[in-house]
Parts: C-alpha cells; structure tokens; sequence
C-alpha cells in the first residue's frame, strides 16, 4: 500500500475543490473530478511506457492542465520532476539551455510541455528528448486503461531540483515514504485535519512549497479547498495576491518574505480588504526578515488581519519539505541577541546596552517522527543551546540521497550512513526551538567576523530608494590580499544612483559593522532570482564582478 495513491482516492471521495484563478475567468472543479481526469490521463501516460522506474518531467505554468498531468504521473506509478520556469528577466536561450542540462541529469525522461511553453518543444526534440504535449496528452487518454501501478515505498516519487542560492541546483530523490512522512507530519503540525479551509496559493509547482506544502497537501486532504493562481499573474500584480485573499474569504496564504514586504507598501494605499478570515499567513523557503514581516503585520492590522497568524518554519527539499514549524496561531517570535558576540564567537548572547543587534525568528519545533540537532565542526559533536553551529536532521521524510546520475555531496555519504542530514544551513536551538542564522556555504568572513549574508541584504534594502526585497550580497576579494569582503547590489528607480551607493555604504556600515568593498546600483530586475523570489546570489557574483 503506498500512501499517496491512497490518500489521493480517499480525497477524491470527498467535498472539497480546487479553483484555478486567472484574470480572464476562474475554473473550478471538486477534487473528485480531478482525480477522474488523472486517471484517465494515467492510463495514457502507462500506455505511453510511463510507470514505475520511469521518470517525467513538466515544463508549464500552474494550470488545470498542469495539476492533472501531476496528478496522473504519480497516479501511473512514475517519478515526477516540474521544472523551474522562467525568470521575468531570462534570456530565453539561456532558460533553453537550463533546460536541456536538467533533462540530461535526469536521465532523458518524458518531457510533458505545456502553457506558454509550446514553442520550446521543437528545440527541446531537437536535442533528443522526448517530448510530448501537454494539451494532447490529456485529450487523447481514453477512459478504463488505468491498472494500479506496482509501488513500494521506496520508489521514487518526485526528483525534485533545489532553489540553492549558490550553484547548480541538485536532484533530490523523494520516495514515496518520504513523502508520505512529511505530509503526515506536517498536517499534524499545522492542525490540518480540524482546520478544512481555503488556501491561495501562486507559488510555482516547481517549488517544494508549491507542489508538497500545497498541491501534495491538498490532493491527500480532500475537505480542503485550493485556489491556485499563476506566479507570473502575481508578479504581474502583486497587490492582487491579498485583494484574491479578501474576495475569496481565505484560511491560508503562502508566500516567501519579499511578498508580504511588497504587500506592506500597497495595503496602505489600497483599498480597504477583509482579511479577517486568515487563520494562517504561512512563510518558509528563504531567511525570514522580521522587520519586513512586522512592517507587513501592522500595515494589515487595520485590514482585520490577526497578527498572532504568522506562521514561519523552516524545511529543505533533501527532508521533503518541512522540518520545523511553531504552535499555529502564536504570531512571530524574534530572539534579539547581541551582534558582535554572535559574529564573533558564534554565541546567542543577550543584548548588550547600546550595542548592535541581531533579530532572528523563531522557527518552532521539529514535525512529528522528525529530529534535529546542531552540531560543531571537530567530531560533529551536540552543542547546547544558543550555540551555533550546522543544522543536522534525521527522520523518515530524509532523503537517501540525491539522484543516481548526481555525484554525493563531500560528507553526504557519511551524513546518510548514521541517519543525519548535514543541512548546510547555520543555527541554534532556543528551549527546542531552531534559530537559523544562514547557509554555510554563503558565510563571509570579514577580519575574523562571520558575516550572514541576509543581514547585509536587510540592511541595504532598508535604505531610502532601494527596491524591496532587491538586495543581494556576495563575497568578493577585499584590495591589497586583505581576504574577503562584501559586495552588494541593489535595485533602485532613483535618478541619482551614486546617492543611493552612498546611502547603502553608510547603511551596511553602520548597521553590520563593515565597510562594503562595491556597492552595484542596477535597474529594476537586474537581480537574478528564482521563480519563487529567492536571491541566487553564486549568479549575481558571477553576474556583476565578471
């Protein structure tokens, strides 16, 4: 009995539905008839050769379409991977070449092309895959060849490709007993089975948020309602993202730290929004701002928005998704600790007066069947709280490894073989609770200092006339062989980009404490960014000092 397939038949007897959101007219449809049309586009895709020990990969944007073909690949026994889409700003050649390098790494799977990526399929056969279009597809499965694909647990249910912000991204094998862990963790966390609701979402399906936190969660509930929106309507709109919220009466929203700093500069000069229903302003998948998310807190409080709704946590694609989340309905919870000490000696410490500080959320406890430790450097040994050091997890949603064709991590191998994630990720533990400081790999140290790059980045985007949400720092090597240093670059409209560099200089260095060596003043959509909005920051180095 593998429990997604299951779970998807129980929900597809239930109530519940999904809405397709579109400027031009809104689809909706129970859950049950979605599973209909999976399984009738699961018996075309077995028919094709799909099932088990075969992988597909989709390229499309959130759609009807795109959320059967989901549904109908795991239905057909076969391993899924959605692919990444475009940022607003990619070259469309670049993206193509993206592209063709997952497909390879893959392992020449059945490539499903759909909206308003069909033109891209002739180049993408041209280059020896196999590709297939969508609409057709589903249009030409015919009722009654779908046969319950033999599974185990272990077979592969989604190769998913990360969102790092520092290098290629990675293939990771999800089982089906991974992903059955994490859903079931993450429902007991959130209360799910007592809180049967409407989410919005605009995520993309490429996302782990979007397709496990989201569309896995709500396929296997069944009593919830999803409505479900395009990223690129979003980011055409982003004020539409909360104005959907009050229209539709939503219990749940999602979205990464740089939405809600958006949502704070509109609510207060738009229109007056019902947002009273929200029971759960979810965010996760990048370094949390509370500042940003405090600004948002109180521009929506005269909006009837219940601040304690604030709903962080912390996951990672190699545990499925999520790994930590708080109590719902508590709010945000920040640990204010002194900078320097943090900087310096990697210790927790209570402010001192009149010293800098660094505020830092709270990301709550592990999800059920889910342990989490942090460990140093010399013998990865456990240390105490409000200690920093690398995140390490362990449980049933971790992944055995990445895919076949990816070489191991240097250290995953060791990791996996006592049944501990090294992360990469940097943190603490405050009375059972994860503090997360920032990745391993994007540390810069500065003349001994341990300088997160994410603080820099709030800091420059907290600066008159910078974009929100459009700050990136990066390592760069300081003149004179003096070691590292910080770059940063930042998006602004402002017609006087050499008082905006100033501006960011005297911000970082009297906020962080160090003197940028570059500060990069660019046009709007010059930072690379993932389709969900995580800074690539490996790229803008490359980018910008190249």
């Amino acid at each position: 009995m593998v429990y997604l397939l299951d779970a998807m038949e129980r929900a597809g007897k239930e109530p519940g539905t999904i809405t397709f959101l579109s400027p031009v007219g809104d689809e909706r449809l129970t859950w049950g008839d979605l599973h209909a049309d999976a399984l009738r586009a699961a018996g075309g895709l077995q028919a094709a050769g799909a099932g088990p020990g075969r992988s597909v990969a989709l390229l499309s944007l959130n759609s009807r379409a795109a959320v059967t073909a989901i549904a109908a690949v795991w239905l057909a026994g076969a391993s899924l991977t959605v692919l990444p889409t475009p940022a607003r700003t990619m070259d469309i050649e670049a993206f193509l070449a993206a592209t063709e390098r997952h497909l390879d790494r893959l392992g020449q799977p059945v490539v499903l092309v759909g909206s308003p990526f069909e033109d891209l399929s002739s180049a993408l056969a041209s280059a020896g895959h196999q590709v297939r279009p969508l609409d057709s597809v589903l249009a030409e499965a015919p009722a009654g060849l779908w046969r319950r694909p033999a599974l185990v647990d272990d077979d592969p249910a989604i190769l998913q490709l990360t969102s790092g912000t520092t290098s290629e991204p990675r293939i990771v094998r999800v089982s089906h007993a991974n992903l059955a862990a994490n859903l079931q963790g993450l429902a007991e966390a959130i209360d799910h089975g007592a809180k049967h609701g409407r989410t919005l979402s605009w995520l993309p399906l490429s996302h782990d948020m979007g397709l496990i936190g989201i569309l896995a969660a709500m396929l296997t509930c069944g009593q919830c309602d999803l409505l479900l929106a395009s990223p690129t309507d979003y980011l055409a709109n982003p004020a539409s993202w909360l104005q959907l919220a009050a229209e539709h009466q939503v219990q749940t929203i999602v979205g990464p730290t740089s939405a809600y700093a958006l949502a704070a500069r509109f609510l207060p000069y738009g229109p007056r929004l019902d947002l009273s229903t929200i029971t759960g302003a979810m965010s996760g998948g990048e370094q949390i701002d509370p500042d940003a998310i405090e600004t948002f807190l109180t521009a929506a409080a005269p909006h009837g928005l219940d601040p304690r709704t604030f709903l962080p946590g912390y996951g990672l694609a190699e545990a499925t998704f999520a790994v930590t989340v708080p109590t719902p309905m508590r709010g945000l919870r920040v640990d204010e600790v002194d900078a320097d000490t943090l900087a310096r000696e990697g210790r927790a410490a209570p402010p001192r007066p009149g010293e800098p500080t660094r505020r830092l959320p709270l990301l709550g406890s592990p999800i059920a069947r889910t342990s989490l430790r942090i460990v140093g450097p010399a013998g990865r040994q456990q240390l105490p709280d409000r200690t920093v050091g690398e995140v390490e997890v362990r449980g049933p949603a971790v992944t055995s490894g990445y895919h076949d064709a990816e070489p191991m991590d240097e250290g995953m191998e060791e990791s996996l073989a006592d049944g501990w994630l090294r992360t990469g990720d940097l943190g603490y533990l405050v009375d059972g609770e994860l503090v997360l400081c920032g990745r391993k790999k994007d540390l810069i140290i500065v003349g001994g200092r341990n300088i997160y790059p994410e603080d820099v980045e709030r800091a420059a985007g907290q600066t008159p006339g910078v974009r929100a949400g459009n700050a990136v720092a990066f390592p760069v090597p300081r003149p004179g062989g003096l070691g590292e240093g910080v770059a940063v670059a930042v998006e602004s409209r402002v017609p006087d980009p050499d008082a905006v560099r100033r501006a960011v200089t005297d911000r970082v260095r009297t906020t962080i404490g160090i003197q940028p060596v570059a500060v990069y003043v660019l046009p709007a959509g010059s930072i690379p960014k993932t389709p969900s909005g995580k800074l690539q920051r490996a790229e803008a180095a490359r980018r910008f000092t190249s």
